[in-house]
């Protein structure tokens, strides 16, 4: 199958449940918390953040990561609430799989001035041989526009889990313009699919 038609299907792919649970086989964890249309708190919308769905499901398929992703509105959002059952199951997982690295996907805006933005706390809540790392396959496929910690230094999960854990967590926000294209958007995930096939053998040894 063409891999954007793939990526479609899967984006598109309907699912029951207000999130779900995939398992896999390396302690990387994805998290996707904002897939669908949210009303926010003064009443306005949130709109979903394109193909961060579709990105846990590939990487879970094809790469064997585990994935956690939100599929409906429960009236709270789970990157603003670290006490929802969203955030609650995540925390359970990386107890009970050993878990030893989160990214959480996010989409930002086109007018953003990056490609990609890593979201550590100040660089608190990753190890830096780690984002070095994934940086480094970000540029072998020709992703070269990194920024970190402005303006995302990371949310409520990445804070959460910093605060209750001692893994390795990295909010990513990924713009729009690299997921509007195919071509692009295959390249940002070869880039995952290397770096965490490279984690998993090295935090394995």
């Amino acid at each position: 199958m063409v891999f954007i038609d793939e990526i479609n299907e899967l984006e598109n792919k309907s699912i029951n449940g207000d999130f779900i649970i995939l398992k896999g086989d390396i302690p990387v964890l994805f998290s996707s918390p904002h897939t669908m249309i949210q009303k926010k708190e003064d009443g306005s919308v949130k709109y979903n953040e394109k193909y961060t769905k579709a990105i846990s499901l590939y990487l879970n398929k094809y790469y064997k990561s585990y994935s956690i992703i939100k599929l409906n509105d429960t009236g709270t959002d789970s990157n603003r609430d670290n006490y929802d059952k969203y955030n609650i199951e995540m925390r359970r997982i990386i107890k009970d799989k050993n878990i030893k690295l989160v990214i959480d996907l996010h989409g930002s805006r086109s007018d953003r001035d990056f490609d990609i933005e890593f979201g550590t706390l100040n660089n608190l809540s990753v190890d830096y041989s780690t984002i070095k790392e994934l940086e480094e396959e970000f540029n072998l496929n020709g992703i070269n526009n990194i920024k970190y910690n402005d303006p995302f230094k990371g949310g409520f999960i990445t804070q959460g889990l910093y605060g209750l854990t001692d893994i390795d967590i990295i909010q990513l926000e990924i713009n729009q313009r690299l997921r509007d294209d195919p071509e692009s958007l295959e390249r940002l995930i070869r880039s995952l699919g290397s770096f965490i096939n490279k984690y998993s053998k090295y935090i394995n040894k």
